[in-house]
């Protein structure tokens, strides 16, 4: 016979309940089954102002386009002015001088024609007659010592085919390498050319006078 302790159970009354946390998960989310939230409505249009009646409509401005005045163009200079010279030199050329350099005739008119108003109708024809004898004076036969500062004057004739004839010493310089190098001159001369067609002579007579200055002494 087993001995022990015996136990004993007393009821008492029930405790009040505890409330407990709601385990319940909420979802915002709309499900499929669930009516969904209403759309928001249209805006609704603005009414429109009735037109007036026996209204004038308004007509646009033009558009003004605005004119560009063209650029005045410069004036063209009244006198063509001559290219300016380049101070350079090139292989195989010297560099131009820029000392002026006399040419026969260019101070002075050496030859006259003694027939009227020839020399003012036909200047170039003179010019020619002066250029050719130049061309044909060899100055360096002259005595530079006894020469310097005398001149002589030679008269010839030129006929109608250019040919001259007729040189003769009118005015000696008392030097007289200087009177035979002129008269030499006026005998080198071939032709000068025919005589212009709007003369009627036949022949004109010339007076030429040979200087022999500082510039004759170098030629």
């Amino acid at each position: 016979m087993s001995s022990g302790t015996a136990i004993s159970a007393t009821l008492v009354s029930s405790a009040p309940s505890l409330p407990l946390p709601n385990t319940q998960i909420t979802n915002d989310s709309v499900l499929a089954t669930q009516t969904p939230s209403p759309a928001p409505a249209p805006p609704v249009p603005a009414a429109k102002e009735a037109p007036v009646e026996n209204a004038i409509p308004i007509q646009a401005k033009p558009r003004v386009e605005k004119k560009i005045a063209p650029k005045a163009q410069p004036k063209p200079p009244k006198y063509v002015q001559p290219p300016k010279q380049q101070h350079r030199a090139t292989y195989g050329e010297a560099a131009p001088s820029s000392i002026p350099m006399s040419t026969p005739g260019a101070a002075n008119k050496s030859a006259v024609v003694q027939n009227g108003d020839f020399g003012s109708r036909f200047g170039w024809y003179v010019d020619q007659i002066q250029r050719t004898v130049a061309q044909n004076w060899y100055s360096q036969l002259a005595d530079p010592n006894a020469s310097m500062g005398h001149s002589v004057v030679v008269t010839f004739t030129v006929h109608r085919d250019g040919s001259m004839s007729d040189p003769r010493i009118a005015q000696p310089s008392g030097v007289s390498s200087l009177d035979m190098s002129a008269i030499q001159a006026i005998q080198r001369v071939s032709s000068f050319g025919q005589l212009p067609p709007g003369y009627s002579g036949s022949s004109v007579s010339v007076a030429y006078t040979f200087t022999y200055d500082q510039s004759t002494a170098h030629r």
